[in-house]
């Protein structure tokens, strides 16, 4: 009896132990984001991040799953604080948390809450991914339930047996079951589980009607991305010298009111205070991303292609014109602007940028009035780059074609005429033929065409549906066809919208 109790009790113990231990951990996030809503309805912000800093070092190290209602608390935090990285970095640790978690109500909640976070911070991609986990998830959910009700009605049906077992009289023989009963019985177990496929059908059409929806909006909101125009004014005329870091004139970029920049700008800079000043000049108008070694940057500029690059000429002991040539050899980034920070002076300065291919040099310090001016000339040079680009486009098929420079762009404009005479090659397939990611394809065909890449596909394929048309070449709807148009109808609207006048026109004597 001694060694019974002896053997009982340490199990006794242990219960109680883990009971107590997950208690105190649920008190300890509870409190973490008590206090974490305490500090963001004082507008605390600052001291916000430092506990929300604590609160996942915490989760990390107990290897807990992050709670769902600290998803949208912890972003806010972030996006007042514009710390773009360590959202990013909070959603990625989230959702791995998410994928271990085994609580699978727990987990339909952490990964809404994530999908809307992604959703919100720009992410579509990230967000459709949470989405299909979380369709499979509720899929998961709801067979469970279907197999629980199925397990409940069947102990149900035994039971009722074995009472009219016992209920019976002795006989010799089995009393046969009233033929009534069973079929009763049967139907009722068909319209359950009818029932309960119909539920499970309905939930996963809703769900799919869910994506489906999220697609489209994601889908919008990555075309609202690339839609920015610009505006049309005088531009400087082009060298091919860094810009000058002085005797330009300034030009307010700022951002009416108090809303979001749509442009991002990196600065690759170990120097704290200096990225502190930096980021006060460029803040008006850019969303700023930060990195401190030469690796970072790299990595950075090649997966966001920020509208604008400042580094420094020594990162911790490495040279930043080895970066910034890297990124201007680089095909998928050599079209961004970028300054270079350097310690010398004249003639010096300005052999390190050409060293470096930078579009621009400061000797620091820098100031105020003259970044603001290089970086008015950087952004709006692209101004004339679409400008110089609309003509090409325009005399492409005529006999007064103009060379393009760019390789890049000439090689996009190379697949698009390879291809005109299929309807089917659309925006995506040009992407894949560039060998690009969809998203850096759009981003840099906007910004050196202003053009989004539907948008090129279809006026190259009016241009040269014009050509056609003048040298009457053969009807409007041959023509259609050879252009890339599956309707002749549609072919005559596009035509009219973009030229201002019918193709019809264009075929009568005397045009």
């Amino acid at each position: 009896m001694r060694q019974l109790v002896l053997f009982v009790l340490p199990i006794l113990f242990a219960g109680g132990s883990a009971a107590l231990q997950a208690q105190t951990r649920t008190d300890s996030l509870d409190q973490a984001l008590a206090l974490i809503a305490e500090l963001v309805e004082a507008d605390n912000f600052e001291e916000a991040q430092v506990e929300a800093a604590n609160l996942r070092e915490y989760l990390q190290r107990r290897a807990l799953p992050c709670p769902a209602e600290s998803v949208p608390l912890l972003l806010n935090i972030y996006q007042k604080n514009r710390d773009k990285k360590s959202a990013r970095d909070f959603l990625d640790e989230a959702r791995a948390g998410a994928r271990n978690q085994p609580d699978e109500s727990g987990r339909v909640e952490l990964l809404a809450a994530l999908a809307d976070g992604y959703a919100d911070w720009n992410r579509p991609e990230n967000a459709l991914a949470c989405l299909r986990e979380l369709i499979a998830t509720k899929d998961s959910l709801a067979e469970r339930e279907r197999r629980a009700d199925l397990l409940a009605l069947q102990t149900q049906l035994d039971s009722l047996t074995a009472l009219r077992r016992t209920a019976s009289p002795p006989s010799l023989g089995e009393t046969p079951i009233p033929r009534t009963f069973l079929l009763a019985m049967g139907g009722g177990a068909l319209a359950v589980i009818l029932l309960l496929l119909y539920r499970n059908r309905r939930a996963v059409r809703r769900w799919r009607k869910l994506v489906a929806k999220r697609e489209l909006e994601i889908d919008f909101l990555r075309s609202e991305r690339f839609s920015d125009t610009f505006s049309m004014e005088p531009v400087a005329p082009e060298t091919n010298l860094p810009v000058s870091p002085a005797g330009f004139e300034q030009t307010s970029h700022a951002r009416p009111g108090n809303h979001r920049p749509d442009k991002t700008a990196l600065l690759i800079e170990p120097n704290r205070q200096i990225v502190l000043y930096l980021k006060s000049l460029l803040t008006d108008r850019f969303e700023v991303e930060t990195a401190t070694t030469a690796g970072e940057g790299l990595l950075a500029a090649s997966n966001h292609l920020p509208d604008l690059i400042v580094c420094d000429a020594v990162l911790n002991g490495q040279t930043g014109i080895d970066v910034v040539r890297q990124i201007k050899l680089a095909e998928r980034t050599n079209h961004i602007p970028v300054i270079l920070l350097t310690e010398r002076y004249g003639n010096e300065g300005k052999l390190d940028a050409l060293r470096a291919g930078a579009d621009a040099w400061f000797a620091r310090p820098v100031l105020d009035r003259e970044l603001d001016s290089s970086v008015t000339l950087l952004l709006d040079a692209h101004q004339k780059q679409h400008a110089e680009f609309a003509r090409f486009l325009h005399l492409y098929f005529s006999e007064n074609r103009i060379p393009i420079g760019d390789p890049f762009l000439a090689k996009v404009v190379t697949h698009i005429e390879q291809n005109l005479s299929d309807p089917d090659f659309m925006a995506d397939d040009l992407a894949r033929k560039m060998q690009l990611h969809k998203q850096h394809f759009f981003k840099k065909l906007h910004v050196l065409t202003g053009k989004e890449p539907a948008q090129l596909l279809r006026e190259m394929r009016l241009e040269k549906a014009r050509s056609l048309l003048e040298i009457r070449a053969g009807t409007p709807q041959t023509i259609a066809e050879l252009v890339g148009f599956s309707s002749a109808g549609t072919f005559a609207l596009a035509f009219k919208e973009y030229f201002g006048e019918n193709t019809l026109l264009l075929r009568m004597p005397g045009k």
